[in-house]
């Protein structure tokens, strides 16, 4: 019996010491990016070198890789993106590649958890091929974004002195006016939807007769001195000087029933300088 009980012990103390946490040869990360009105989300793990030669070697060139340690890297991206000059889906995609000593080849797949025992090429949403760069030495495996503008970012993969690159791009404009009017067609009465659509048409230069519009329906439903200040700027950029100054008169009389300092300077700014081109 007292064996017995030994035994028992040493199998709990075992367990015990099993589950205890340790840190992981490989940690887990997450990067994550937003460009535009896109998310950009890469979970990974980041096995280190430890001294290997690692391309070539540890990652065998012209094999399936699950790009990284333990179950294959997952990205998310929120809306749909070009990768390579194609379209991928918005959604969860694991990342395989196949490295070689020139190009490798990169993989996304649908089935967003897979290991690299469960790939299936027929899953694959999209594939590339990019370049292996020289890098400075990186000691664990390591994904970045740089370059980010409003409609891409590039995607880095860093490891020992190897890396990959490729880029993601969206059109945030397209998506923006898509937005834009899903907003208005839902909130037909809400000024401050329209004044704001008004106001992204005019600092992005895009279809100024549509601003004057909404800008319009905006001030109609409600006049505020800044839905009427931006109906003025519209105004002067159409060349409408005239209206455009009746209008931050406007403008600037209701910022001072508010006693809003910044709107109230705005309006003297520009009444001053398009009366002075008026002459």
């Amino acid at each position: 019996m007292k064996k017995l009980f030994t035994l028992f012990s040493a199998v709990l103390v075992a367990a015990a010491v099993y589950a205890q946490d340790l840190p992981q040869p490989s940690p887990k990360a997450m990067v994550m990016q937003t460009f535009g009105l896109t998310d950009v989300t890469i979970e990974y793990s980041r096995p280190g070198v430890k001294g290997r030669e690692v391309f070539g070697d540890l990652v065998p060139f012209d094999q399936l890789w699950r790009t990284g340690a333990n179950s294959a890297t997952k990205i998310t991206v929120s809306t749909d993106v070009m990768i390579g000059g194609k379209e991928l889906k918005a959604g969860s995609y694991s990342i395989f590649t196949m490295p070689g000593k020139d190009v490798w080849k990169v993989m996304f797949n649908t089935n967003a958890t897979a290991s690299t025992g469960q790939y299936d090429a027929a899953n694959n949403a999209l594939e590339i091929e990019v370049k292996p760069m020289d890098a400075p030495s990186t000691e664990r495996m390591m994904f970045s974004f740089r370059n980010v503008t409003d409609n891409t970012t590039d995607v880095h993969l860093n490891w020992a002195t190897t890396a990959i690159s490729f880029e993601i791009s969206a059109d945030a404009s397209a998506q923006a006016e898509k937005n834009i009017k899903a907003e208005i067609a839902k909130v037909e009465g809400a000024y401050g939807v329209y004044n704001s659509s008004a106001r992204y048409y005019y600092d992005n230069d895009k279809d100024l007769e549509q601003a004057l519009a909404w800008s319009k329906k905006s001030v109609e439903i409600s006049a505020k001195f800044w839905n009427v200040y931006t109906l003025s700027l519209i105004q002067h950029k159409m060349g409408d000087t005239k209206n455009a100054l009746k209008t931050a008169e406007q403008s600037l009389k209701l910022a001072e029933e508010a006693k809003y300092g910044p709107y109230i300077k705005m309006n003297k700014e520009n009444i001053a300088a398009w009366s002075a081109k008026k002459k």
